[in-house]
């Protein structure tokens, strides 16, 4: 499918780029971290059958330029931009992952006004385990010890950061059990395998799991880790007053779906399903179901 990419300038002149395909109830896809329209045409191929998709890069990923402003408060700015600058009401809106943490900004910052429906995949609104807080990444295992650690590796050594995220994405784990990663001599394999199964083998071609990577991406990557994984939401679930569903992996990996089940107790009217026998790329891991799922909740009145 040949993307045609759109173009507007936000109100710090920053070009974000967008696509806008098929008609119907307005759909719009929050990407996760490190993903990009590109790499979500199978989600918007399928979509834009039944409804108008609108996909936009996050800054500096896909076609969007870097810019000095980014992170997930920005990226929530530009969703706002980008619902007024096409005048969508009504919008069935996905977050993912970080398109998730991205979704609580939004509604921190700009409410529900116009969104009809919400579906929260795979997310949490506070990343870092601390305190009595323990629904976070990792399967409520990741501290802040780890946070500063990665914020660090990130820009330092991006091959280290890249093969840590990709691992613990695509690896089962729950709360009681910890991910069983490869052996060290079988993991540049497994990597490349799940490279491929979730289509993003482009990344390779485009240095992330290189040392030259360059250091304005490093510098940006750092932003969004920061942003996001750093950021607390937690006020944001009980202001969600639309429909909503809370759609987890099971087992998960990143995530548990205990996380999913107090966010269905701060959001009234709120809904929990599971993709079993899935990680955090529930998308491709069950692709047939994860789609059928959003089908049929955004279809509803």
């Amino acid at each position: 499918m040949a993307l045609e990419y759109k173009v507007f300038q936000s109100q710090d002149n920053a070009d974000i780029y967008y696509v806008d395909q098929g008609s119907g109830r307005p759909l719009v896809y929050v990407l996760g971290f490190l993903d990009t329209i590109e790499t979500a045409q199978s989600l918007l191929a399928r979509w834009s059958r039944r409804f108008r998709c609108v996909f936009f890069d996050h800054r500096g990923f896909g076609q969007t330029p870097i810019t000095e402003a980014a992170g997930v408060e920005q990226s929530a700015r530009d969703l706002h931009e980008l619902l007024v600058r096409l005048d969508l009401h009504d919008v069935a809106l996905v977050g993912y992952s970080m398109g998730g943490s991205v979704a609580f900004s939004y509604v921190e910052q700009f409410g529900t006004d116009r969104i009809g429906r919400l579906a929260l995949v795979d997310t949490t609104p506070k990343l870092i385990n601390e305190g009595e807080w323990r629904l976070g990444l990792w399967q409520g295992r990741y501290t802040r010890s780890d946070f500063d650690f990665d914020l660090r590796v990130v820009y330092e050594n991006p091959p280290l950061f890249h093969m840590s995220f990709y691992l613990h994405a695509a690896t089962p784990s729950s709360p009681d059990v910890a991910p069983a990663f490869p052996p060290a001599d079988d993991t540049e394999a497994w990597l490349q395998a799940i490279v491929a199964k979730t289509g993003l083998r482009d990344r390779l071609a485009r240095r992330v799991f290189f040392k030259d990577y360059p250091l304005q991406q490093r510098e940006l990557e750092r932003k969004y880790w920061n942003s996001m994984t750093g950021g607390d939401w937690l006020g944001a679930p009980s202001k969600i007053d639309v429909p909503t569903l809370c759609l987890y992996a099971e087992p998960g990996s990143f995530y548990s779906p205990k996380t999913g089940e107090w966010l269905i107790k701060q959001i009234p009217g709120s809904s929990l399903d599971l993709i079993h026998g899935s990680t955090h790329f529930c998308f491709k891991d069950k692709f047939e179901e994860f789609v059928a799922k959003l089908d049929d909740f955004f279809s509803q009145s």
